[in-house]
């Protein structure tokens, strides 16, 4: 390892967060709600940034989320906070997305459980890969496992989005990447000298999403159904997966690349992106079928969302907000339902946490391991999240 990589591993284990993984949640919840306002809009500039957000930026948070679990090892403590920051919130959100379409459409009551509303496939997704954690780590080769799962899973016909099956498979290898990547491997990235690779790649990616948002449906990207979903054959299907999975993971390289390693003033929304994930579908939800936003048109139209984008992440993800809503994003009751949920506390304390080489920094908690500890005092939750 080089002498930068060195000095860059002993900072990331001495500090209590690392500035450049907050910076790159900062910088995909950020995409999270601008895409979903661009969405909305009918404008092909839109169309052709949706498609280039979403080639890569659902990989890059669960990649981001499986680095954040490596310690996770179904321990009390751990389980009790996933109950809380995970699980919980996602039980809460649903019900509210359940009443938005009566209280703003008059549809009728109906509820699905199972079934996660839009956004919240993301949360029970990452209840089921922090639960699988301990025997993806024990496995000999979990990422050649991992792809060999998102490759055959949407073989099955019936895949679906029941309890988000079929992005839990198919996103699984870049869950299993971040949990096989260690503070050494992205300090090594880090001290990279031709950092403007990341920023060609990314180029790239864009004119690719130029040249094809007429003939490549986004829907392939959500990777959440079977291959014949989309009307092609297996085989093209299996071809696609590869070709995606190849090209997030480089494009995830890149995103590394460029994310800035120093604190900003922005590196605080990625520390918030629970609050910024969870609230920004609430608020934007009555917007979806909007006859404004679907008139919005023109290059002038798609800065405009975007600009709205920003400014209401930067809005959700400031401290009073974070603050108001914990009693909804975080709910203090995960620990009712272990009975000695701090008996592994001496093994997880910051200080050794952030001495032992090869652990995730104290400040950088899995989103189940940010919740309330057990004494009911309430810290701030992050989270790597969704589309």
């Amino acid at each position: 390892m080089s002498q930068g990589a060195t000095q860059a591993v002993a900072a990331t284990q001495g500090s209590s967060r690392d500035p450049a993984i907050d910076n790159a949640r900062a910088l995909l919840i950020t995409l999270v709600v601008v895409g979903h306002l661009l969405n909305m809009i009918s404008s092909t500039s839109g169309e052709v940034l949706y498609l280039w957000i979403y080639s890569f930026h659902m990989p890059a948070f669960v990649a981001v989320s499986g680095y954040l679990s490596r310690s996770f090892a179904n321990k009390p403590r751990q389980l009790g906070r996933l109950l809380s920051a995970v699980l919980f919130p996602y039980l809460i959100f649903q019900t509210m997305h359940t009443v938005l379409p009566v209280l703003v459409d008059g549809d009728e009551f109906d509820f699905h459980l199972w079934t996660p509303f839009w956004t919240l496939w993301f949360l029970l997704a990452l209840f089921l890969w922090r639960l699988a954690t301990p025997l993806l780590t024990a496995l000999r080769y979990p990422l050649l496992f991992a792809i060999a799962v998102s490759l055959i899973a949407p073989l099955d016909p019936d895949l679906d989005k029941t309890l988000s099956w079929g992005r839990v498979l198919s996103f699984l290898p870049f869950f299993v990447l971040g949990l096989v990547i260690r503070p050494e491997h992205l300090a090594t990235l880090r001290a990279f000298r031709f950092r403007y690779v990341g920023y060609l790649v990314l180029l790239a990616g864009l004119g690719v999403a130029i040249a094809g948002h007429t003939k490549l449906d986004p829907s392939v990207l959500y990777a959440s159904a079977s291959y014949d979903t989309h009307g092609g054959s297996d085989l093209q299907g299996v071809i696609l997966r590869v070709l995606f999975l190849t090209a997030a993971a480089l494009t995830l390289l890149a995103l590394m690349l460029v994310t800035s390693q120093k604190r900003h003033w922005w590196t605080d929304i990625g520390k918030n992106s629970l609050t910024v994930y969870l609230l920004h579908a609430v608020l934007i939800f009555p917007l979806r079928d909007s006859p404004f936003l679907d008139s919005v048109d023109g290059p002038l139209g798609t800065v405009l969302v975007i600009l709205s984008g920003i400014a209401l992440t930067l809005l959700l993800s400031r401290d009073w907000v974070c603050r108001a809503t914990r009693w909804l994003t975080n709910p203090p009751i995960g620990a009712w339902f272990f009975t000695d949920p701090a008996r592994d506390q001496p093994a997880e304390t910051e200080s050794s946490s952030a001495q032992q080489p090869g652990s995730a920094p104290a400040g950088d908690a899995p989103a189940a391991e940010a919740g309330p500890p057990p004494g009911g005092q309430t810290t701030t939750v992050s989270l790597a999240g969704e589309p």
